[in-house]
């Protein structure tokens, strides 16, 4: 019996992953028609054209979109390339969960159970109530979406710097080799060479985690070697700020609390809430203990970074309305729904549990799911051509 169930879980994930593929590969491949067809709508025309057209490479991204132009196939090169960044997300997420599991001792998954809860995360999105805001992504933050090239592929990349960074922190001391801090280095210039968003919500946290390794004594040498390591990308960031918020550009910088969070909301403060009930209601079950498990607490202050940085910043200028503070949010809910996940799974094996703590975890079980669903119900209205603002 045990046999079989393995089985049919497996097939139903890697059904699932190939399914989520070519249906990506459609989607964005339509996207790429978006201002010929007047359908599909997404940000992926326009940055094909500020590389093709405009020679505009503030994104590591544009150089492939310039590469597949020099080809009479390069609508379906690029939704090709970001299908498959779509699909190996999900499997790398898969790995994640593997890797965390193995580093806290607990008991691994299995390989297609870990797929399919990667897949999951791939498709999460906010609580979808339409009495608080009719459109299923615009209005609501998440950690998925298809409509932005650009945060695909550091969603992809990111999993990976997490996942060399956990690898790391139980390496690097007494000595961080030289090959370990160059391909960690390099990794951090190329996620932040597509998009700074998640640089800018990991740099403050693997500081404070560094900055702990001190506190309790650990050799200052190795951890300084460590840290060093953001340094050249936080020079990309510098790079792309003076392309993007220059002085000829008229854009910059602004203290403006909630701002952003409520551009687009028809009632911000529930979309907010909604937004992140699922790891909220696993927070609280943890709220006197929530600091015990190290990685779990590295995800909520991923989370607490992104937050303060979309809820007081905005931008100023032509920009004033793009909200792009959303992207670094974006991708430190995608961590905090992935670690509360894994927070829940172990809840889920405690012995002896009081009927309550029972009741409170499945209900969080099935808030979680009703999540998965919004976002794979959202994913199939994409596939019918309309806008992301529906």
């Amino acid at each position: 019996m045990r046999d079989l169930k393995s089985k049919s879980i497996k097939i139903l994930s890697i059904a699932g992953l190939l399914a989520y593929f070519f249906l990506s590969l459609y989607l964005y491949y339509q996207q790429t028609l978006y201002p010929v067809t007047g359908r599909f709508e997404s940000d992926l025309p326009f940055h094909i054209s500020m590389a093709v057209d405009d020679h505009w490479y503030y994104s590591f991204t544009a150089y492939v979109y310039l590469l597949c132009s020099l080809t009479p196939i390069s609508n379906f090169l690029i939704a090709l390339f970001l299908a498959l960044v779509s699909a190996g997300t999900a499997v790398l997420t898969g790995n994640l969960l593997e890797q965390i599991l193995k580093i806290s001792g607990e008991k691994p998954l299995p390989k297609e159970s870990a797929l399919g809860l990667g897949l999951a995360l791939n498709f999460m999105m906010a609580f979808y109530l339409p009495m608080a805001n009719h459109a299923h992504y615009i209005g609501y933050q998440s950690g998925s979406l298809w409509h932005n090239s650009t945060y695909l592929v550091m969603r992809l990349l990111s999993v990976l710097v997490i996942r060399l960074f956990l690898q790391l922190m139980n390496s690097y001391d007494p000595k961080l080799s030289g090959k370990d801090w160059v391909i960690f280095a390099l990794l951090l210039i190329l996620v932040t060479g597509v998009k700074p968003s998640f640089l800018v919500v990991f740099a403050p946290v693997m500081a404070l985690f560094l900055l702990v390794e001190l506190i309790r004594k650990k050799r200052f040498l190795p951890v300084f070697l460590f840290g060093l390591t953001v340094i050249p990308a936080v020079l990309v960031v510098l790079w792309q700020s003076i392309v993007l918020f220059g002085n000829d550009t008229g854009n910059g910088y602004a203290l403006r609390p909630f701002y952003v969070l409520s551009q687009r909301s028809e009632n911000p403060k529930v979309t907010l809430l909604l937004s992140v009930l699922f790891p909220f209601l696993v927070g609280l079950y943890h709220l006197r203990d929530f600091w015990k498990d190290r990685i779990y607490f590295g995800g909520l202050l991923l989370w607490a970074v992104g937050f303060m940085e979309v809820f007081l910043l905005a931008e100023t200028g032509s920009r004033s309305k793009d909200a792009n503070f959303l992207w670094g949010y974006a991708i430190a809910l995608f961590f905090l729904n992935l670690t509360s996940l894994l927070r829940l799974l172990q809840d889920l094996k405690g012995k002896d549990l009081l009927t309550w703590k029972k009741v409170y975890l499945y209900i969080t079980t099935a808030i979680f799911a009703w999540q998965v669903i919004a976002g794979v119900w959202y994913f199939g209205i994409l596939l019918t051509g309309a806008t992301y603002f529906s």
